[in-house]
């Protein structure tokens, strides 16, 4: 392919002016998943958050291919022979993209932002702490033998995670108000913290694409555009109404730019994996030229170079 067609290729896919071009897209993400998911086998794990690293992998390229599904739309026959047109409801997209911006921003808060080992392994075992915490809520629910065996042993698990932190160098030079913070979101079942000096800040969900480096003042209020839909918001309910008209199709244009969003994070969250895994940037330079040059492009678009995967975008100069 000349550079002129390469440009207009790219150029394309940068935009995704369609639900199509959208489309082509998803095999670019899915197969770069899928190929970093085949070769990390051949690499040894070191410990258990990179073990549950490998594992957020294989849960978003789930997350790709069931957004995928989504797009192909659905329909309905009645049994007297009514018919519901094909159509994509992008309230359901949207929270399937919302999940996505989840794993990205939790990703990038214990997996990369961290400046230390000891805030990686704080923020680590919080995250953990935070799932077990939740999961003991369901004792009143559990009645088999196994199910109240496997809930004392997450107890030991817990009191042993809160051990680990008190262990931790870093947490032992905090001054007692900025560990009683990290206590309480141990018992708030919480782990959006970051580390300023020696200061602990408390995060909300809305600004962890700050923390993952994106400067686009769109991502400002982007986690609260998405939870209206993952909610049953008003919002939600007037947008749903207007948006299957026969004339303009509103539904495919809103589903796009959902789509366009989950391309981003996509992109930021493969990023962040490589730079976990330096050794995956092997697997990711051997993937299709095209595919790197865009996926790196929705990366760099909302960040800056320094996030940059590769220099495969030198080419496009």
């Amino acid at each position: 392919m000349d550079k002129e067609s390469l440009r207009k290729e790219c150029y394309r896919l940068f935009s995704c002016n369609t639900i199509n071009d959208s489309y082509d897209l998803f095999d670019k993400y899915a197969e770069c998943l899928f190929m970093i998911i085949k070769n990390d086998h051949k690499e040894s794990i070191n410990s258990l958050s990179d073990a549950d690293a490998r594992i957020l992998l294989q849960m978003m390229l789930s997350k790709v291919l069931y957004l995928k599904s989504i797009v192909n739309g659905i329909s309905y026959q009645s049994k007297d022979g009514t018919c519901l047109n094909k159509i994509i409801d992008p309230t359901i997209l949207a929270q399937l993209v919302r999940n996505i911006y989840e794993t990205t921003c939790m990703f990038n808060l214990v997996y990369r932002f961290p400046k230390s080992k000891e805030e990686k392994e704080i923020l680590y075992l919080l995250w953990v702490c935070s799932g077990l915490n939740y999961r003991q809520r369901f004792g009143n629910n559990v009645s088999s033998e196994e199910g109240k065996k496997k809930l004392e042993e997450e107890q030991i698990q817990i009191k042993e995670i809160i051990s680990k932190i008190n262990q931790n160098e870093l947490y032992k030079r905090l001054d007692e108000k900025n560990k009683k913070k990290i206590n309480d979101k141990i018992r708030e079942k919480d782990y959006l913290i970051k580390f300023e000096n020696k200061e602990v800040s408390f995060l909300h969900w809305h600004e962890l694409i700050k923390i993952a480096g994106t400067k686009d003042l769109f991502f400002d209020n982007i986690y609260t555009y998405l939870s209206f839909y993952s909610h049953p918001s008003n919002i939600s309910v007037m947008q749903f109404k207007d948006m299957f008209g026969n004339e303009d199709k509103a539904y495919l244009q809103l589903t796009n730019s959902n789509l366009k969003l989950a391309f981003i994070l996509l992109s930021i969250f493969i990023a962040d994996y490589i730079y976990l895994f330096p050794n995956v940037l092997e697997t990711f330079n051997s993937i299709d030229f095209i595919d790197q040059i865009v996926i790196n492009y929705n990366n760099v678009l909302v960040r800056s170079d320094d996030y940059s995967i590769n220099d495969c975008l030198k080419v496009l100069e």
